[in-house]
């Protein structure tokens, strides 16, 4: 797959409304998914009401709720930026991340409330279901190593909201095969709490080691502990 897709969503009082959909190529010949990007923000500067919230995936019709997601086409990871830091976190972010080699795009975001963040993208070879989507932003952010990223970050109905001064890059690289990392980084990063990069520090976000026990589909592994209360709720469990 060569293509990624952007999903547009209209930001409403009590959540969001998917608005209009776009797919283009990564690079090359035509239209790039970086001239549709470039393109939508300028809307934005002349109409005030355009859809302000995307979405790397692709949706039906309605809200971003799980019921509405179909799969994805990259995966988009947000960092927060405490005022006065930007010129040095987004040059610590971009070394951390283009040290990784893959093709990614970053984009100069916001949140719902209008502060200031981060956003890179990593577009995909193919698409992925939201579990994958979970662990392959979990093995991204772990490598990545920055602490500061946004709420909700490994979740596939994340949205990325941009504004009329949004600034956009592309930087090129191999293009990310799910697949292919999900295998290679099968026993790593295992035995941590995926939101501790939420955090803004390791020490408020510290590393929890325990035995572990795998999922499986192989994604991922739990303390021993969480496991088997996973498996006494299970209602087969309960009928044994």
């Amino acid at each position: 797959m060569t293509d990624i897709s952007l999903t547009q969503f209209d930001v409403t009082k009590k959540g969001y409304r998917w608005a209009f959909a776009y797919k283009a190529m990564t690079s090359g010949f035509g239209h790039s998914i970086m001239d549709y990007m470039t393109g939508l923000v300028g809307i934005i500067r002349n109409y005030s009401d355009s859809p302000r919230a995307w979405s790397f995936c692709e949706w039906k019709r309605g809200d971003n709720s799980m019921t509405n997601w179909l799969h994805a086409t990259a995966i988009a990871l947000e960092y927060k930026v405490k005022p006065g830091t930007y010129e040095d976190r987004l040059t610590d972010l971009n070394e951390r991340v283009s040290a990784l080699g893959y093709r990614y795009m970053i984009l100069d975001s916001q949140t719902r409330a209008g502060k200031q963040t981060l956003s890179f993208v990593f577009p995909l070879t193919e698409t992925i279901n939201s579990d994958q989507y979970a662990r392959l932003a979990a093995v991204l952010m772990e490598e990545i190593g920055a602490y500061g990223a946004a709420e909700g970050n490994m979740a596939a109905t994340h949205l990325v909201h941009v504004h009329e001064r949004c600034a956009q890059e592309m930087i090129e690289g191999a293009i990310l095969h799910p697949r292919s990392k999900i295998n290679e980084t099968e026993k790593l990063y295992q035995v941590f709490d995926p939101c501790r990069f939420e955090a803004w520090s390791a020490a408020a976000g510290a590393q929890i080691s325990m035995p572990t026990v795998t999922s499986h589909d192989g994604l991922f592994e739990w303390s021993a502990a969480d496991a088997d209360q996973m498996i006494r709720a299970d209602p087969a469990w309960q009928n044994t």
